[in-house]
């Protein structure tokens, strides 16, 4: 099978480490699950999975866009929301190219 990759750029803004949230998104968006699912195997979920092709930090601002956003558990004091455009990619394969 192919090794072509979907890109696909994100602006997102928290108050987790950047890295943290966009491999948060990378597995949620691809092969990640709450529980086990017959048949999947470490190999069957790196083959599929999203990766963080890039991360670029952006501006920090003192208070969230999102009004209701949560902090992180066991945050103290006031947070600073991080701004940054990240790029994920996924595998051609999860979509097929029609």
């Amino acid at each position: 099978m192919t090794h072509e990759r979907i890109l696909a750029t994100y602006l997102i803004e928290t108050a987790h480490p950047l890295e943290k949230a966009a491999a948060a998104m990378a597995g949620e968006q691809s092969s990640g699950t709450f529980v086990a699912v017959p048949g999947e195997t470490a190999a069957l979920t790196a083959r599929h999975a999203a990766r963080v092709e890039r991360i670029t930090e952006l501006e920090s601002v003192d208070s969230p866009s999102l009004p209701g956003s949560r902090l992180p558990k066991g945050a103290a004091g006031s947070p600073i929301y991080r701004r940054a455009e990240v790029v994920l990619s996924f595998p051609l394969e999860n979509v097929g190219p029609s």
